[in-house]
């Protein structure tokens, strides 16, 4: 112990005597890169200009009471592809709940649309009786997998990538950014940006 603390100063005394041939930046801004369009780094596929329009799969019937699921006209939209199997899109729901809010109190207005690729009506029905903070949320189930599949290809390259999936639209339909994977707290700034 002695001899490490004795090693620790006297390199703490020596100090470096290397120079580094990197850079050095004057401003913390000059090193960082700006980045015009967020959705270039956020989005798996992100599309500017003539972007495709965002349209939903044949839907499976739903419950009589059930808020109705469509696309909102002249509204921002977030379409969330999940399944009750899927543990990472359970996780992710209440954070999706809460960003919703957060949009709409920063100013974005947006509709958040919950489609199940559930092929199990039952466990579909099942599991949206259980999760009480979906009640006030859209919720639906695709009509079938191969109705799913069909759609998927005028969007994702590959209609059997792992959900959960994210499409982001802006309020004229136009689809503006499709990402793949589970988000983090840590995404919304990006979303935020993405759906302004």
């Amino acid at each position: 112990m002695k001899y490490a603390l004795l090693s620790l100063a006297l390199l703490a005394v020596a100090g470096c005597n290397e120079k580094s041939t990197q850079p050095v930046a004057s401003s913390r801004y000059e090193a960082v890169k700006a980045i015009s369009d967020p959705a270039a780094r956020w989005c798996d596929t992100s599309f500017t200009g003539v972007a495709p329009r965002l349209t939903l799969p044949a839907l499976a019937a739903a419950k009589p009471g059930a808020i109705p699921v469509a696309l909102p006209k002249g509204k921002r939209v977030w379409v969330n592809l999940w399944a009750t199997w899927c543990q990472p899109c359970l996780r992710e729901m209440p954070l999706l709940l809460k960003w919703r809010d957060d949009l709409r109190k920063d100013g974005v207005d947006v509709d958040l649309l919950f489609l199940s690729l559930d092929e199990d009506a039952g466990a579909f029905d099942t599991f949206l009786a259980q999760r009480k903070d979906l009640a006030t949320a859209k919720v639906a189930r695709v009509a079938s997998q191969h109705d799913y599949e069909q759609w998927a290809k005028a969007f994702i390259k590959d209609p059997s990538t792992p959900i959960p999936i994210h499409m982001l639209a802006t309020a004229d339909g136009s689809l503006r950014c499709i990402r793949t994977g589970s988000l983090r707290e840590g995404d919304y700034p990006a979303a935020k940006a993405v759906l302004r």
